[in-house]
């Protein structure tokens, strides 16, 4: 994967618990795009993927190795996170990783950032999930 990020890149939260979305309405909670207390966001990069692929990459490098459930992805591109004042920063590490950086300290500040994310993000739920 390319370090150059272009601004229509498609990334993907993948979702580990179910209070991080809602089913009913079908949307991603800002809980979910919360950054840790390191500061980050860890996302995956999707471009050029099929969608079993991403779906893959989520129980490969996520689920798995916490030994979690994955529920689903919340879906939205670079421009997203950049208008927030956001960037992206790729590591491959694992392959296709990526956090999302530049985050405020104040933790209100951060609440009201995830919640425009989680406002432009597009929920995608495993189909037994629903």
């Amino acid at each position: 994967m390319t370090v150059e990020v272009h601004p229509d890149e498609p990334l993907a939260r993948y979702l580990l618990s179910r209070s991080h979305f809602s089913v009913q309405k079908r949307l991603v909670k800002s809980s979910a795009l919360m950054p840790s207390p390191t500061g980050e966001l860890s996302i995956f990069r999707v471009r050029d993927l099929a969608e079993k692929e991403v779906w893959a990459l989520g129980y490969q490098y996520v689920a798995v190795p916490q030994q979690r459930t994955l529920y689903g992805q919340a879906n939205f591109s670079v421009r997203i996170v950049t208008n927030a004042g956001l960037h992206v920063r790729p590591d491959d590490n694992p392959p296709r990783h990526a956090d999302i950086i530049g985050w405020p300290v104040e933790k209100d500040a951060q609440k009201m950032i995830a919640l425009e994310l989680s406002q432009c993000a597009t929920l995608h739920l495993k189909e037994d999930v629903a």
